[in-house]
């Protein structure tokens, strides 16, 4: 397949909120699109795609492009906290790494130093909630469609989606896909239509799982705070990109349910904490507004204004080679919609409101290595003398 690259120049240059959005959303257009990038300072936006579809597919580009442009108009971005490392970024570990396998689209085994160093931040991440003495819960892997629709995941997220299916108990069915598989090492263009309707997805979120936990409940009026980690999945299509962007990654959270003051308060706290932990570890970076990557919903420009503008969500945005960004965390304010959605109240008040402070295990290996490489003799005290690297 011949590949050649696209040049759209915008009719003005695509401030920084603007090229992140459409950066995150061109990919979901078609799977032919490649590589999306901004040149000359926002003016041109370019990707690469089969020489047949090209044209088409700048059509539909440079109309996203429009789109989010027009939606997001003069917004710029909050920073509510800068590191130190941030005025001089450096990377010396801007190469590969031993230790990261990837074992098919957006799935990879961990093993040596980077495992290690998932598993450092796993522990100090988890122990990042003691101050607020949250309640430690085991969440499953799968999560129940009608859940996952409470949580209107299906109509502002649905590109994202991974469904679990299963072939129904009827023995012609199961003998049908049996023998046409036998001597297969891949699917056939039938297997889908020989499955049951998914009764449940994989969960791209571990904090659903709290609140599906709380459906029908009166918490206490001091709210409720739960420590979980668990397997997220989200297809991302061609954003798929080692250990930046999995389609199987690791989330580890902080969940706070209770009054508007107390779950915003907590948030306060959990950003000044984090502030902290970066000069810490001496790791470039910024904690600042963001939105979620809402898609194809007719209000989903609305939507992402409506993020960005109200600052219901804070990202911790570490610093990449190449100017990049990768958000390795983030603090939500979710109002009281998941207290609506499922009917969870506070005892002598009115729905439950939510904040989740949640970490992207992968992600915080991925930027640290490219902010401070392989050595651990080379590394910021905290992570070089800590249990994970002692020997």
């Amino acid at each position: 397949m011949t590949m050649r690259t696209i040049s759209i120049r915008l009719a003005s240059p695509a401030h920084e909120m603007a090229r992140e959005e459409i950066q995150k959303q061109v990919a979901y257009l078609s799977r032919a699109i490649a590589n999306a990038r901004f040149a000359q300072d926002g003016a041109v936006l370019e990707f690469d795609a089969p020489e047949g579809s090209a044209r088409a597919l700048a059509t539909e580009v440079e109309a996203l492009a429009r789109r989010i442009q027009r939606g997001l108009r003069d917004l710029r971005r909050k920073v509510v906290f800068r590191s130190a490392a941030a005025d001089d970024p450096r990377f010396p570990g801007a190469g590969s790494t031993a230790g990261i396998h990837p074992l098919g689209p957006g799935q990879v085994a961990l093993a040596g130093v980077p495992l290690r160093l998932f598993r450092y931040f796993d522990r100090v991440f988890e122990a990042f909630g003691r101050p607020w003495d949250p309640q430690p819960v085991l969440t499953p892997t799968l999560i129940p469609t009608r859940v996952l629709a409470k949580c209107d995941y299906f109509r502002s997220f649905p590109h994202n989606v991974t469904f679990a299916c299963h072939l129904p108990e009827d023995a012609p069915t199961v003998e049908s896909f049996r023998a046409r598989h036998q001597d297969r090492e891949e699917l056939d263009e039938h297997a889908l239509s020989d499955m049951q309707t998914p009764e449940a997805c994989l969960s791209p979120a571990v904090c659903y799982h709290v609140y599906h936990l709380n459906q029908g409940r009166a918490i206490p009026a001091n709210g409720l705070t739960y420590g979980v980690c668990g397997k997220c999945f989200r297809y991302e299509s061609s954003n798929l990109s080692d250990l930046r962007r999995l389609w199987d990654f690791t989330m580890r959270e902080v969940v706070f349910l209770g009054p508007r003051d107390e779950v915003l308060q907590r948030r306060e706290q959990s950003i000044a904490r984090m502030g902290r932990f970066l000069d810490e570890h001496r790791l470039a970076g910024e904690i600042r507004t963001a939105s979620d990557p809402f898609f194809i919903a007719p209000d989903a420009l609305g939507k992402t204004y409506f993020q960005l503008s109200s600052e219901t969500k804070y990202e911790i945005s570490l610093m990449l080679p190449g100017a990049a960004r990768l958000a390795v965390g983030s603090h939500n304010y979710h109002s009281d919609f998941f207290g609506r959605a499922f009917d969870t109240t506070i005892t002598g008040a009115g729905f439950m409101h939510s904040v989740c402070v949640a970490f992207g295990l992968e992600r915080w290996v991925h930027a640290f290595l490219a902010q401070h490489g392989d050595d651990p003799a080379r590394w910021p005290e905290p992570v070089r003398d800590a249990p994970e690297f002692r020997a």
